[in-house]
């Protein structure tokens, strides 16, 4: 017989989630399969905890992506070293100087 929609539904925002996660689609993918499978069985309240648990997952999957583009965006825009303060231009003027 078919899948709950509670959990066809979480199954869909994991494998969207899942494009942009670091070990890839591929991966999450088979990662749900094999969660999914092994509860298949279930049913009434321990459904609702599964899917439950799974909602908290998909969350943290979200975390850990933003938390991804964020350091890459950072890396991208931002060098490690620190900067030294610019002791030469005040209002783009070259000639004033502050000391």
């Amino acid at each position: 017989t078919g899948m709950h929609p509670l959990v066809r539904d979480l199954y869909k925002k994991i494998l969207l989630v899942g494009r942009d996660y670091p070990t890839g689609l591929a991966a999450v993918r088979a990662r749900a399969k094999r969660e999914f499978l092994k509860r298949k069985d279930v049913a009434g309240d321990e459904l609702k905890r599964a899917v439950h648990y799974g909602r908290y997952m998909l969350r943290e999957m979200v975390g850990v992506v933003q938390l991804k583009k964020y350091r890459t965006l950072k890396k991208r825009y931002y060098d490690d070293a620190p900067r030294e303060p610019d002791s030469t231009a005040r209002d783009g003027d070259p000639d004033a100087r502050s000391e």
